[in-house]
């Protein structure tokens, strides 16, 4: 009514932003009425910081050189990714009845447990977003070009593009590959990087090549076998 007007204030919230529903949904020439707040991840020094305090609080060591390592492995300091890292160690060294960590406990616990069955079940986040914006027939272009960059060191060039606007036009699909790349750069899959697209965050990359990297990297070989040396 009149008595609530210029009085009630609605917040959306969520981990990646809504335009890209917005335009699925035919809506998105009325984003202009929301007033976007952007929480970008951190730095590596706030991560770092943040690592050191929830460290003290424990009565834990992490040196700096061990939560540099952390902050490197992940790449891209999303607060959420910096808070499991340090639980999954936190829980390693309570197992084992220590307080300091070191460099290798913190490649033994990304690998056994950041990139274990408690990340993968993380991943289907990310799947799911990317089916809930594009639908079946985009989603499928998306995680092709996703795992094609993840078997090629976290990189998608330009040839791998093109190869894959080959295949759009061969199976007639009409999904824009122009459109995938714009949600996946939009929701933080990719970023541009020395005129190629690259994983954003290091822990997705490494979940990609964890999932799928075997499969397209084994069919990537039957395609381009290397050249035999032999006379």
């Amino acid at each position: 009514g009149q008595e609530h007007r210029g009085k009630v204030t609605m917040i959306l919230s969520g981990s990646v932003g809504l335009e890209p529903i917005l335009q699925q949904a035919g809506l998105s020439a009325h984003a202009n009425i929301f007033s976007p707040f952007d929480l970008k991840p951190w730095d590596e020094k706030t991560a770092s910081e943040c690592l050191g305090a929830l460290a003290e609080s424990y009565g834990l060591e992490l040196p700096q050189d061990v939560r540099e390592t952390m902050c490197e492995r992940l790449r891209c300091q999303i607060p959420h990714h910096v808070q499991c890292f340090f639980n999954v160690l936190h829980e390693d060294l309570r197992r084992t009845r220590r307080c300091a960590a070191s460099l290798n406990d913190v490649k033994r616990v990304y690998e056994s447990e950041m990139l274990g069955v408690r990340g993968q079940m993380d991943m289907q986040h990310y799947e799911g977003r990317l089916r809930m914006v594009l639908g079946s027939e985009g989603c499928r272009v998306a995680l092709d070009l996703l795992t094609d960059a993840a078997v090629a060191d976290g990189l998608l060039e330009d040839a791998a593009i093109a190869r894959q606007r080959q295949q759009q036009a061969v199976e007639a699909n009409p999904v824009s590959i122009d459109d995938v790349l714009h949600v996946l750069e939009h929701d933080g899959y990719f970023e541009r990087h020395e005129g190629a697209y690259r994983f954003t965050s290091g822990l997705l990359e490494d979940w990609w090549r964890m999932r799928y990297g075997g499969s397209r990297a084994s069919a990537s070989t039957v395609a381009n076998p290397v050249p035999s040396t032999k006379p």
